[in-house]
């Protein structure tokens, strides 16, 4: 029990420091910037899967593997990339993200932005660059302000939706048990196959 009486103290002060990190952070000013993250491909790569999803545009950062390149770099999940060694991405495809970042040998820069970065460069329809990450911040555009007012009243008519939808699967309970079997087994199917469900999905994954 003595040795482990004794490290508490080394541990207690470590942790409150965690906070008091993010209160620097705190103002605006330096929350919503991108952020450059180089790294150096370790014996498993950099150590996080890129995602993108037709619905919405972008390539964003899945997963980050522990103790990697990548966290060691301040990559982080739903962080959006703008950025490869400079070249931006914008508008690009999957595929020609991952090959950017597979051009650079080992070692990569890649320009992000987390979510709230990202809305704030959008509200100011400005694209972030290397230019953000110490010089000047845009300001947002009046015109977005305006547009976000009339917003709420979008949910309404998808929440009524959605009851449609709903009553109209209530009538699916009138369906035979055999066809009711059937599509069971249909999703138990689709679901060992997992690349018939990407691919519906529009969804593509890498790990890097």
């Amino acid at each position: 029990a003595a040795p482990s009486g004794s490290q508490l103290p080394a541990q207690a002060p470590c942790a409150p420091s965690l906070p008091q990190l993010s209160h620097r952070l705190s103002p605006l000013q330096e929350e919503l910037r991108p952020r450059l993250c180089c790294m150096k491909k370790g014996p498993n790569g950099y150590g996080f899967n890129l995602h993108s999803d037709k619905s919405r545009p972008g390539q964003y950062v899945r997963a980050i593997d522990p103790d990697s390149p990548a966290e060691a770099a301040g990559l982080a999940p739903q962080d959006r990339i703008i950025e490869v060694n400079g070249v931006c991405m914008e508008g690009k495809q999957h595929a020609d993200v991952v090959a950017a970042i597979k051009a650079g040998g080992d070692e990569t820069r890649l320009l992000v932005v987390d979510v709230l970065t990202d809305e704030f460069f959008k509200k100011c329809k400005v694209v972030p660059s290397e230019e953000h990450l110490a010089g000047p911040l845009p300001e947002p555009v009046a015109n977005g302000d305006l547009g976000k007012v009339r917003d709420p009243h979008l949910p309404d008519t998808q929440e009524g939706d959605k009851r449609h939808s709903a009553s109209g699967s209530l009538l699916d309970l009138d369906i035979p048990l055999a066809v009711a079997k059937e599509r069971a087994h249909q999703k138990r199917t689709s679901k060992r196959a997992p690349q018939m469900d990407w691919s519906k999905k529009n969804e593509l994954f890498s790990n890097l």
